[in-house]
């Protein structure tokens, strides 16, 4: 009991609503709007998880979901979200595992080591981004055939995902290379486990329940799979092996972002602050 009352301290009550508010903000807006073969709608969990605690991340990413998904009106509320409650759940146990491992916080001072690490990372993340790309955005045919969405809406997903994309692998290179901190890895690293048991537990989810066909941008890739031959539950789980990754390395890295832009002492506050404060590497 006290390690639970420990994740639920004042401020992490405060910044639970906030959490939420921004998973389905940009949530909505990314998988809705966009329709981008990404997700970005667990930052809040993920932020909360690292700083607070696996409870605390579980409660932040089952609440949004289930807000979400039958508590808010279309066209921002969307019953098909609800369901993976549950892997929201998972990220939020997990975010709040490697805050505990302090793996989101900021390592300078050694350039040969973030030199390494940013080298890794962007052809990890440029890999993915392309190979997902390639798959979701074939022709403006294609698109319009395999997700029923306007023809019109090609041309703005796609340059909407190439533009996060090169903001990405821009702020991961402007970490490692200028910054010189390697603890981005760390966090892009966390994202891309995390991303993989993601996409293990969603799969039965969006197969079962939804048929693969859950309304947001995955779905092209979902449909691509099926149409090379692949079964309902193994496009479903390709789709996302390319999406989680690709999205919670995103996630992560942004989490990270945010954590070691804000001061040490509000950060110390926090359940797990003492272990998201940055040293510097000897």
């Amino acid at each position: 009991m006290d390690w639970l009352s420990r994740q639920f301290s004042t401020r992490v009550i405060v910044l639970i609503p906030v959490a939420i508010a921004i998973n389905i903000v940009l949530g909505a807006t990314v998988q809705q709007a966009l329709k981008l073969p990404i997700y970005l709608d667990s930052i809040g969990t993920i932020l909360v998880g690292v700083l607070a605690g696996p409870a605390a991340g579980l409660v932040t990413g089952a609440l949004a979901n289930l807000i979400w998904g039958y508590l808010l009106p279309a066209p921002i509320g969307t019953t098909t979200i609800g369901p993976f409650a549950i892997t929201a759940a998972v990220i939020g146990i997990l975010a709040g595992i490697w805050g505990q491992f302090g793996l989101f916080r900021s390592r300078k001072g050694d350039p040969g080591r973030a030199a390494v690490g940013a080298v890794i990372a962007v052809i990890i993340v440029g890999g993915v981004a392309l190979y997902t790309y390639g798959r979701a955005y074939a022709s403006p045919s294609s698109y319009q055939n395999i997700t029923g969405y306007d023809p019109a809406q090609f041309d703005q997903s796609r340059i909407f995902f190439l533009f996060v994309m090169l903001v990405f692998v821009a702020l991961i290179a402007w970490a490692l290379f200028l910054r010189r901190d390697a603890g981005a890895v760390f966090a892009v690293g966390a994202g891309l486990i995390t991303g993989i048991v993601a996409a293990v537990v969603s799969a039965p989810i969006a197969a079962i329940v939804f048929g693969g066909v859950t309304g947001s941008g995955v779905d092209a890739l979902v449909a691509a799979f099926r149409a090379g031959g692949d079964s309902l539950y193994t496009a479903t789980l390709k789709q996302g092996l390319l999406s989680d990754p690709l999205d919670k390395m995103i996630t992560s890295f942004v989490v990270f972002f945010i954590i070691t832009s804000l001061s040490t002492r509000f950060v110390a506050r926090f359940p797990n602050g003492e272990k998201a404060v940055a040293t510097e590497a000897k």
